[in-house]
């Protein structure tokens, strides 16, 4: 916190307000550690270098990383003494990614503070909260029920981002998904992340239950549920990140090359939208071959289902990790360090 307000006023900075803002928020991204240390060194250092300091603030109920903490003393101002929870709650309001630890239906953090620039929560829960953009970490590729995560539609009334970060986890996913509101009028966008510590990590879901280990499962059957999160947001555009690093045996492809993965998946994931629409019946011919039940009613049905599958799938977009973090806002998803090891 500032150092002790001196007697006289604190002398004037050498270089315009601006260029220091320009510096603190380099120091921000690159060197946090020196950005705290230059809220030290005088008070018109604090007062440019401490708002971009807490532009970014982790609410945590593990005191060594919860940005709330403040063990300076009270300090005595013109208008008398002013409690160090005081002091902290102003600086908060410079929050514009907010990050809660930990977070669960029975730890809610402390109320009192609000962050009124706030553009990016990230966490799995939280409630009285109205983010722009939510970004939710180590959703399963296949367990993404909006119940299953904890995530109250109230979080979704203003947000026009949702991102959901598929991290590796030795967890195996279970087959629910969806749960997620029908009124998206604020939603323009959906992200999807298949998020690989390196580019030369290769992800796959999980294998490990209460019960043990249990067999792989595979693209094909993932899938199934896959589609089902992806016709909650029907009307949305959907961006599918790094489908090229799943591994191969994952996707049923015979060696790993990132193109031919992701084709992979963007042709399993055609299929499936497909088959998700309306089918026509089918019945046992007189030959002992399947035949399908050629009503005109019906195979109208199933053309008009087709169409309107094929309008969604054309709303999907798979992109490279290197491609999304050079083309779209990534604020709250990867920090600085995660994202150059993908733009090299």
């Amino acid at each position: 916190m500032p150092p002790r307000k001196p007697t006289t006023s604190a002398p004037p900075l050498p270089l315009p307000i601006e260029i220091f803002s320009l510096v603190f928020t380099y120091l921000l991204d690159t060197d946090g550690s020196s950005l705290a240390r230059c809220c030290r060194v005088s008070h018109s250092f604090f007062d440019v270098a401490a708002p971009v300091l807490y532009q970014r603030v982790i609410v945590s109920p593990d005191p060594a990383r919860d940005s709330r903490r403040d063990f300076a003393p009270d300090r005595i101002t013109a208008n008398g003494k002013e409690k160090t929870s005081t002091r902290k709650k102003k600086l908060l309001k410079n929050a514009q990614v907010v990050t809660i630890d930990f977070h669960h239906a029975t730890w809610c953090g402390n109320k009192s503070f609000k962050y009124p620039k706030l553009h990016t929560l990230v966490l799995n829960l939280a409630k009285c909260l109205d983010p722009k953009k939510l970004v939710l970490v180590n959703a399963c590729f296949t367990n993404i029920s909006g119940d299953m995560l904890g995530v109250p539609f109230k979080l979704l009334k203003d947000a026009e981002q949702l991102t959901f970060i598929a991290t590796l986890t030795p967890i195996h996913p279970s087959m629910m998904s969806g749960g997620f509101p029908r009124d998206q009028s604020k939603l323009k966008k959906v992200a999807w992340i298949f998020h690989a510590p390196t580019p030369a990590r290769r992800w796959s879901p999980g294998n490990q239950d209460i019960l043990g280990e249990r067999e792989r499962s595979r693209l094909d059957g993932d899938m199934d549920i896959f589609v089902s999160v992806i016709r909650s947001f029907p009307d949305i555009p959907i961006y599918i990140v790094n489908a090229g690093s799943l591994d191969h045996r994952y996707a049923g492809v015979k060696e790993w090359r990132e193109d031919a993965v992701q084709d992979k998946f963007a042709e399993t994931l055609k299929q499936k939208i497909i088959m998700e629409g309306f089918r026509r019946g089918w019945h046992w011919g007189a030959d002992g071959k399947i035949e399908a039940n050629e009503d005109p009613e019906e195979i109208r049905k199933e053309k008009e289902a087709e169409k309107l599958s094929l309008k969604k799938f054309n709303t999907i977009k798979l992109l490279t990790m290197k491609g999304y973090l050079e083309n779209h806002d990534w604020t709250g998803e990867f920090d600085c360090k995660e994202a150059k090891l993908w733009l090299v």
